[in-house]
């Protein structure tokens, strides 16, 4: 059994009116007793750059997490792992196959050592594309990737990536050092509904190891599929994954994929609508219809949700129409945070001003939520500004790459002192 949960922000909209409206909708999934228990088969591909840049503390750092990795006994030997290397040439190092006594594998990671060169970052995706396609599709899957570098081939890692999120296959993009593309690595998590992450210092990359181990093995949920049926006058904006980390849902592919869900706890997305072009009188009506399908690999049987509605009431009550869902709200600054951050990402290079007055917008928000992690890394960031004039490239990745794994569950931390969304956008135009 899956708990499925799907509620608007608000209950009501203005009546008689053709102007636009918009409607965000939490949809929130938890997998019951009977599936939590059933783990899934699992899929590690470990892609690891062997550039030049990496010899010294970066590979070895790597090397080493990686053996843990492989020695975490929550691997099972019938799990399955890849390891592939890529610097201006790539090899699979080891194709897809089961762990075993893990001898094999290990062999492949200290084999890591013996390459070198330039960093072109879409033959290590290409291989790892090869290796997922060998991997049944219900399996929970992650592809690693590690890198230290700008590549010369950003276009191709992009249409790669997409690939990825199309066999339901995370990309885990973890970058080090100043030289690496965050904006690439984002992309590049987002369209697989994976994760970035900028590491500090090299040991860092075990952390990250152990997260997403720990995440995996309880993605008891996969594959999960939205079918919608919209009301006339209905269109969708956007659908992101705001917890437990913040992710783009794309809506290319029909019906879209939701990606994964795991086990002990929520996975939250925010459904953005926009109503306009039709006037509706004063009444009730149903504007939207929401579906999920979705794989329980460990029980071997694909589950069908049943149906859920969100009806409207049309009004001309003004206290009515200004009432909103402080929970689902909640969630929606999550999603406001980010895109504040990266338009301060943005205006920082030429005007430092504004880039501080979106930074102190987003912080006020993380007070709001109580998300203490986030406001200490923004507090940094704004600390920066103030001294230097100026956001260094690595607490620009530090903040453009760091929230999207620090966004918490939230009841909700009320609105008090929070600025409406129109006016959010007027000064920052996200």
């Amino acid at each position: 059994m899956i708990q499925f949960e799907c509620r608007a922000h608000r209950k009501a909209l203005k009546a008689e009116s053709v102007e636009a409206q918009k409607i965000f909708v939490m949809l929130k999934l938890l997998p019951g007793r009977d599936v939590s228990h059933a783990r899934p088969p699992l899929a590690f591909v470990l892609i690891i750059d062997t550039s030049g840049s990496m010899e010294g503390e970066k590979l070895d750092r790597a090397i080493d997490a990686s053996h843990r990795l492989l020695n975490d006994q929550r691997l099972h030997p019938d799990d399955l792992v890849s390891v592939i290397h890529f610097n201006d040439e790539a090899a699979s190092l080891l194709p897809v196959e089961e762990l075993g006594d893990r001898k094999k594998a290990h062999t492949a990671i200290d084999s890591l050592r013996n390459y070198s060169g330039g960093t072109v970052m879409g033959l290590g995706l290409d291989l790892g594309l090869a290796e997922i396609r060998k991997v049944p599709q219900v399996a929970a899957k992650r592809v690693v990737l590690f890198t230290d570098g700008e590549t010369t081939d950003e276009d191709r890692c992009r249409s790669l990536s997409a690939e990825f999120g199309t066999l339901n296959a995370p990309i885990v993009a973890a970058g080090i050092g100043e030289e690496y593309n965050e904006n690439l690595l984002r992309d590049t998590a987002a369209s697989s509904l994976g994760r970035p992450y900028h590491l500090k210092v090299p040991s860092d990359f075990h952390e990250v190891l152990e997260a997403e181990l720990g995440s995996s093995v309880r993605e008891v949920v996969t594959d999960i599929r939205m079918n919608m049926g919209m009301a006339r006058g209905v269109a969708i904006d956007s659908v992101m994954r705001v917890y437990p980390s913040l992710s783009e849902v794309s809506l290319a592919e029909k019906p879209p994929r939701l990606g994964n869900a795991a086990a002990g706890d929520h996975t939250v997305f925010i459904l953005e609508f926009t109503v306009s072009g039709l006037s509706r009188p004063v009444s009730r009506a149903r504007l939207l219809q929401i579906q999920l399908t979705a794989e329980v690999p460990g029980l071997n049987r694909r589950e069908e949700l049943p149906p859920q509605d969100i009806f409207i009431d049309f009004t001309t009550d003004s206290a009515a129409i200004a009432a909103v869902d402080a929970e689902v709200m909640d969630y929606v600054k999550q999603k406001n945070v980010d895109n504040l951050v990266q338009q301060a990402v943005r205006q920082a290079g030429s005007n430092p001003a504004q880039a501080g007055k979106t930074l102190q917008i987003a912080k006020n928000m993380t007070l709001q939520l109580k998300n203490a992690n986030v406001t200490r890394m923004l507090d940094s960031a704004l600390d920066e500004l103030n001294r230097t004039g100026t956001i260094s490239v690595q607490t620009r990745k530090t903040i453009s790459l760091g929230g999207r794994t620090k966004t918490i569950k939230t009841a909700s931390s009320g609105l008090d002192n929070i600025p409406p969304l129109d006016e959010i956008r007027k000064v920052t135009g996200v």
